[in-house]
């Protein structure tokens, strides 16, 4: 072997000296470069995989929270639509009762229209027959001659009824 490695011009204490050389700068780049750039690949491995962490609890959060949410927005809703339901309601008994006092109220109109027109006509019956009375009184002064007084022109006027119902 030493012969290949003159026939080379290789010098086996220069590999030596190489070998010694490599390890001696391998054990410095690893000290000064190596092991702070794995310290660093670590550390920020690290601090991605808290990130993707924090990510996924920020959405997991952000899901409860929109659930959260829904469910609020579900419920307002649900309330405000037994709430109109509810004024609706109130609203047709408000109707009901108004139309209702309504419909009393034109019949005692009616009812009060009718007694009155009742009431007007009996009036009018009364003073058309004490009318009827003075006028049948005066033309039975004139023609009997005689005065004669309510309770005498009363008898008289039951007589002729009474005549005038027996014949028909």
């Amino acid at each position: 072997m030493a012969n290949i490695l003159s026939d080379l011009n290789i010098d086996p204490r220069l590999i030596l000296v190489n070998i010694a050389g490599f390890g001696a700068l391998y054990a410095i780049a690893k000290k000064l470069v190596f092991d702070p750039i794995g310290t660093l690949l670590t550390s920020r491995e690290t601090e991605i995989a808290s990130t993707y962490d924090r990510l996924d609890a920020d959405q997991r959060e952000m899901q409860r929270l929109k659930s959260d949410y829904e469910s609020r927005l579900e419920a307002i809703e649900s309330e405000a639509r037994e709430k109109i339901s509810a004024a609706i309601k109130e609203a047709q008994a408000t109707r009901d009762k108004i139309v209702s006092d309504a419909t009393v109220q034109a019949r005692e109109i009616v009812a009060k229209a009718e007694a009155d027109a009742e009431r007007e006509r009996e009036q009018a019956m009364i003073t058309l027959r004490q009318q009827i009375v003075d006028l049948a009184l005066g033309a039975t002064t004139k023609v009997v001659g005689e005065s004669l007084d309510a309770d005498r022109h009363g008898k008289l006027i039951d007589e002729y009824i009474a005549k005038g119902v027996a014949e028909a």
